[in-house]
């Protein structure tokens, strides 16, 4: 099928770009250089499954696009240091969120599925438990759920990233100053609207008797002021960009602009503030580059936030940009463009011109396949590429996977219809996917700041987690 040309050594090449553009500073005894002071304050940036290439195709669809740079690869990479991280998890050559998040929040290896507990049975302390005891205030924000596994894992210990109950009973308990995101379905009780839980406790009005305020919409948002504050602004997962009602969901970049005016505001011992974007990883899951490429734009202009911050601050803040993992294996490549010969003529690589294609989609491939429904029908097809994939064309390989709900290959199989028109795009515009899951390509870390040193490096992703807590201990714990 078409969708095997162009995935060969994409991993590789990936790998080899980045490290050449690390200009022979990946130098792992630098790592381990201790910090000249403590950061008052953190910004953690998470883009869930975000790799290299999406980052690299991002800035290359920013510059031909919006004549933009990229915030993450022209300031803070070039101002502060740059590292690789490996991201195996302690059973399994590539990891989920939860054993990665795991890493990076409490510095230790951690099994499948484990969320703050380390392999060997060992319960640590996070990151951001230390950050609370030294008397910072403390925030969570992501267009994912509040209460999935990359958030959670820098506040809970749960055996299951599964137990979302466990999870938002550890919010409760451990009170983070700020909790942004999706979710609500787990939060209203039984019979509610949106409810996906099976009991009679409603835990917004739980969060509302210790002292936090609701906000469920932009607007809600832009007027909170001070205290704790809950936001929770859809039932599941935040919209993707590409799809975002910008009248009523705040954007990664409204929220990050939100917890920056709320945690600074009237602070004596400063924040630690963790921002992710999920939306990438579920993206990459359904081989939707239109969205990918929207998503990372976005979570860079949430960069620029803590970037301008920095500026004020350089003394006292440190920004970490990095992943989890990488999903996907995307990356633009030569390809044929049918099966007929394999000469030059009927070869073809991505031109600044397929940017232009990615970017004339107008919607994700979740919306499509909802449109179609789970029993598409041909004529349906015809009609969804015609209204929204203008210039492409679809082969009947994968206008016959859509019809009878198939996978189209052995890696390529979270969803028959996203995966199926991704993969339609790839053949359009030269950018295609090895997988609809997670790969065990390293990982950027990109930090700036007072500490950014001790990320410099090739190092493991537990190392992230070991750095962090330990920049974090030299910070003095208040007098009481």
């Amino acid at each position: 099928m078409q969708n095997q040309f162009g995935r060969r050594g994409i991993a590789a090449v990936a790998v080899a770009i980045f490290v050449l553009a690390c200009h022979g500073r990946l130098s792992p005894s630098d790592a381990a250089a201790p910090a000249s002071s403590a950061p008052k304050y953190i910004f953690l940036f998470l883009v869930d499954g975000g790799g290299i290439t999406h980052m690299e195709i991002t800035r290359q669809y920013n510059r031909v696009v919006h004549n933009e740079g990229l915030i993450i690869t022209d300031s803070i990479m070039k101002e502060g240091t740059l590292g690789l991280l490996a991201t195996d998890p302690a059973n399994s050559l590539s990891t989920d969120s939860a054993a990665a998040a795991t890493a990076l929040a409490s510095g230790c290896k951690a099994k499948l599925g484990m969320l703050g507990m380390c392999a060997d049975g060992t319960v640590p302390t996070t990151a951001m438990e230390i950050a609370k005891e030294k008397g910072m205030r403390i925030g969570l924000v992501t267009n994912g759920t509040v209460y999935d596994a990359s958030p959670a894992a820098f506040l809970c210990q749960v055996p299951s990233r599964r137990q979302y109950a466990a999870i938002l009973n550890c919010y409760l308990e451990k009170q983070p100053d700020l909790l942004l995101g999706g979710g609500r379905n787990q939060f209203v009780a039984k019979g509610q609207a949106e409810s996906r839980v099976g009991d009679e406790i409603d835990l917004t009005a739980a969060f509302v008797n210790k002292g936090y305020a609701k906000v469920e919409t932009k607007t809600e948002l832009e007027q909170v002021r001070g205290g704790r504050v809950l936001g929770l602004f859809s039932p599941a997962d935040m919209s993707f960009e590409i799809d975002r009602d910008t009248r009523t969901e705040p954007a990664l970049y409204e929220m990050t602009q939100a917890a920056i005016r709320l945690l600074h505001a009237n602070d004596q011992r400063g924040f630690f503030l963790f921002i992710e974007n999920e939306n990438v990883d579920t993206a990459a899951h359904q081989s939707d580059i239109a969205a990918v490429v929207r998503d990372f734009r976005e979570f860079d202009r949430a960069v620029g936030l803590a970037y301008d911050f920095y500026k004020k601050y350089p003394r006292d803040t440190l920004i970490i940009v990095t992943s989890d993992h990488e999903t996907g294996g995307i990356g633009f490549t030569l390809a044929l463009k049918d099966l007929t010969s394999t000469k030059g003529a009927n070869q073809a690589a991505g031109t600044t011109e397929d940017l232009k294609k990615i970017h004339s989609i107008p919607i994700s491939l979740k919306k499509v396949a909802e449109i179609l429904g789970p029993r598409p029908t041909g004529a349906a097809v015809d009609a969804v590429m015609k209204e929204y994939f203008k210039g492409f064309t679809l082969a009947p390989e994968f206008k016959e996977a859509i019809l009878k709900q198939q996978p189209i290959s052995r890696t390529l199989f979270t969803d028959a219809t996203m995966n199926a028109l991704g993969m339609m795009i790839a053949n359009n515009t030269q950018a295609y996917w090895l997988t609809s899951t997670h790969t065990n390509q390293p990982v950027f870390v990109a930090a700036l700041g007072e500490g950014s040193e001790r990320f410099r490096g090739y190092q493991d992703n537990s190392d992230l987690g070991k750095n962090l807590k330990a920049i974090l201990e030299n910070i003095k714990k208040p007098a009481h």
